[in-house]
């Protein structure tokens, strides 16, 4: 894997763009076996292969959707039973009945989020990746390097291509001519259109221009998409007429219309959010602006972004529909039977401790006794705790010195007090 990644790549994104990009290399590579050299292509493979590797997270999400249409009457029942009731006994009490409700059908309240949560870093790091391809795919980076080895040994190179990231708007962040990533990360965001501009401006070094001659057409070559787009470009620019909005708005109308057909597949199971609930009308909102949104960011970003949103609704549908048929083909109701034993083992961690905080709930802190607290910390923590306080008492009796006997019993007090907030948390979990 080329060194570059690690020096363009910083912060939370870092990890994901190295795997992903790690992925986009070999998935290239693997193309040139069979003599296909090209970006796009690589970038629907990569979409599919991380499509595949989630579909155990794209299960859950689905048999969170099932049972959600079964436990909502049962949620919204609970929520109107303490919609006026907000003392803390009754929250903690609203609280207990509805993940009693969660256990009971097996299922998490963050059960729909977490593939989401999961999706949001890979695509902010594939967006840095399709950003800079060179940078991550080493057969790429190869060509871009022919034309950037005599731009730097050409006579003003610096300003030369100083003017021509300001002409053509070029991105490229702390540009420096000395070093070759930077020259690549300019080439690369240099449209298809643009060759010609950059073989001008340096038309006083024969190298530069021949480099230019023999491989800008490779590389226009590896970006396109049918129709004479470059994954490197907006699919569509405003201002040209005709010529600027198609074939280009194909890329968005596809991730407009894919995104529809996925939120619609994905969601017939569940069901329909409460209008007259602030969540619900919020989740109806951004159904509706979602499609919206994804033809407004293809028209803004590369086409490869757009490619690989295409790419993504399309394979999502497809596994969602499998997965939907096989939940469909087996009983729901076995699948809750099954859950129901998990439930009970749940249930019975937390048993006879549901009593105890209901009534220490109630109660102000000043006025919970250390000592009470202690003992149902205790009871919750099992065998190992007990036997640490029966040691206690053994010395204890044993004649040791008071200073001791404190030191240990407000250790004990403190283990005890943790232990009571740790359960506290797990409950509202």
């Amino acid at each position: 894997m080329s060194i570059l990644v690690l020096t363009q790549t910083g912060g939370i994104l870092k990890p994901f763009a190295i795997i992903l990009g790690f992925i986009m290399n070999y998935i290239y590579r693997f193309l040139q076996i069979f003599g296909i050299n090209n970006v796009a292509l690589t970038i629907i493979l990569f979409t599919l292969v991380i499509n595949v590797l989630m579909i155990p997270l794209t299960v859950k999400q689905q048999k969170f959707s099932k049972m959600s249409s079964l436990m909502n009457p049962e949620l919204q029942k609970v929520q109107k039973k303490y919609q006026n009731r907000k003392d803390e006994k009754s929250m903690r009490m609203m609280q207990a009945e509805t993940q009693a409700i969660y256990d009971k059908y097996g299922a998490s309240p963050t059960g729909g989020c977490l593939p989401m949560l999961i999706q949001l870093p890979i695509l902010f790091a594939l967006y840095r990746v399709i950003y800079n391809v060179p940078a991550y795919v080493e057969p790429v980076r190869e060509i871009y390097e022919h034309i950037a080895q005599p731009i730097m040994s050409a006579s003003g190179a610096g300003d030369i291509m100083a003017t021509l990231i300001k002409e053509m708007s070029l991105r490229v962040s702390n540009f420096d001519i000395s070093n070759i990533n930077k020259i690549i990360d300019a080439l690369y965001v240099v449209k298809s259109t643009g060759w010609s501009a950059v073989s001008d401006a340096f038309s006083g070094s024969a190298d530069v221009v021949n480099a230019i001659s023999q491989y800008s057409t490779e590389i226009i070559r590896i970006n396109s998409i049918p129709g004479g787009l470059n994954i490197a470009d907006a699919p569509v620019t405003l201002g040209h007429g005709i010529s600027g909005l198609f074939p280009g708005i194909i890329i968005p109308a596809l991730a407009g219309l894919s995104q529809w057909a996925n939120l619609k597949v994905s969601q017939r199971n569940q069901p329909k959010p409460d209008l007259d609930s602030t969540m619900g009308s919020t989740m109806n909102t951004m159904n509706l602006m979602m499609p919206f949104m994804s033809v407004f960011f293809c028209i803004t970003l590369p086409s490869g972004m757009g490619i690989y949103w295409i790419a993504s609704a399309v394979f999502r549908t497809i596994i969602y529909l499998f997965i939907d048929k096989f939940f469909n083909n087996k009983n729901v109701d076995d699948i809750i039977e099954a859950n129901k034993e998990k439930a009970a083992k749940k249930a019975e961690k937390r048993g006879e401790q549901n009593a105890k905080l209901e009534e220490y709930a109630a109660m102000k802190t000043k006025n919970i006794d250390r000592r009470s607290i202690s003992q149902i910390a205790n009871a919750g923590k099992g065998n190992g705790d007990a036997k640490a306080e029966k040691k206690s008492e053994s010395s204890n009796a044993g004649g040791k010195s008071s200073k001791k006997v404190d030191k240990n019993n407000a250790e004990a007090d403190k283990k005890s007090i943790s232990g009571y907030a740790h359960m506290l948390n797990r409950h509202d979990d």
